[in-house]
Protein backbone atom coordinates (compact mmCIF):
# COMPACT_ATOMS: atom_id res chain seq x y z
CA UNK A 1 0.00 0.00 0.00
CA UNK A 2 1.35 3.41 -0.96
CA UNK A 3 1.02 6.19 1.61
CA UNK A 4 2.05 9.79 0.93
CA UNK A 5 3.07 12.43 3.43
CA UNK A 6 0.10 14.50 2.28
CA UNK A 7 -2.16 11.63 3.42
CA UNK A 8 -1.21 12.51 7.00
CA UNK A 9 -0.84 16.29 7.09
CA UNK A 10 -3.41 17.81 9.44
CA UNK A 11 -5.51 14.63 9.58
CA UNK A 12 -7.56 13.89 12.63
CA UNK A 13 -6.59 10.80 14.63
CA UNK A 14 -9.28 8.57 16.14
CA UNK A 15 -9.35 5.17 17.80
CA UNK A 16 -11.57 2.28 16.73
CA UNK A 17 -13.90 3.20 19.60
CA UNK A 18 -14.35 6.71 18.17
CA UNK A 19 -12.16 8.51 20.70
CA UNK A 20 -10.68 11.61 19.06
CA UNK A 21 -7.00 12.03 19.88
CA UNK A 22 -6.21 15.23 17.94
CA UNK A 23 -4.56 16.20 14.66
CA UNK A 24 -1.19 15.19 13.23
CA UNK A 25 1.37 17.93 13.70
CA UNK A 26 4.50 16.08 12.58
CA UNK A 27 6.03 12.69 11.74
CA UNK A 28 9.25 10.95 12.76
CA UNK A 29 11.11 8.94 10.12
CA UNK A 30 14.03 6.56 10.66
CA UNK A 31 16.94 8.41 9.06
CA UNK A 32 18.67 5.48 7.37
CA UNK A 33 15.65 3.57 6.04
CA UNK A 34 13.06 6.33 5.74
CA UNK A 35 10.61 4.13 7.63
CA UNK A 36 7.78 6.03 9.31
CA UNK A 37 8.09 5.49 13.06
CA UNK A 38 5.88 7.94 14.95
CA UNK A 39 2.96 10.29 14.50
CA UNK A 40 3.18 13.42 16.64
CA UNK A 41 -0.34 14.47 17.60
CA UNK A 42 -1.53 17.88 18.77
CA UNK A 43 -3.97 16.53 21.33
CA UNK A 44 -4.79 19.72 23.27
CA UNK A 45 -3.11 18.30 26.37
CA UNK A 46 -5.02 14.99 26.36
CA UNK A 47 -3.20 11.66 26.67
CA UNK A 48 -5.16 8.39 26.70
CA UNK A 49 -4.48 5.81 29.41
CA UNK A 50 -1.01 4.31 29.07
CA UNK A 51 0.36 7.25 27.05
CA UNK A 52 2.10 10.50 27.97
CA UNK A 53 2.73 13.80 26.24
CA UNK A 54 6.30 14.64 25.20
CA UNK A 55 8.22 17.79 26.22
CA UNK A 56 6.41 19.79 23.52
CA UNK A 57 2.99 18.64 24.72
CA UNK A 58 2.49 16.28 21.78
CA UNK A 59 1.11 12.77 21.93
CA UNK A 60 3.47 10.27 20.25
CA UNK A 61 1.76 7.31 18.58
CA UNK A 62 3.75 4.53 16.95
CA UNK A 63 3.06 4.09 13.25
CA UNK A 64 2.50 0.39 14.02
CA UNK A 65 -0.79 1.45 15.66
CA UNK A 66 -2.18 2.88 12.37
CA UNK A 67 -4.95 0.71 10.96
CA UNK A 68 -6.59 2.97 8.36
CA UNK A 69 -5.77 6.18 6.48
CA UNK A 70 -8.76 7.80 4.81
CA UNK A 71 -10.60 11.00 5.76
CA UNK A 72 -9.07 10.48 9.19
CA UNK A 73 -6.36 8.21 10.53
CA UNK A 74 -7.61 5.37 12.69
CA UNK A 75 -5.32 3.81 15.28
CA UNK A 76 -5.54 0.89 17.66
CA UNK A 77 -4.05 1.72 21.06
Amino acid sequence: MEIRLSDFQGKEITTFTGERLGRIRDLILESTTGELQMLLIDSDGFAPDGHELDDEGLLNISFDAVRSVKDMVMVQL
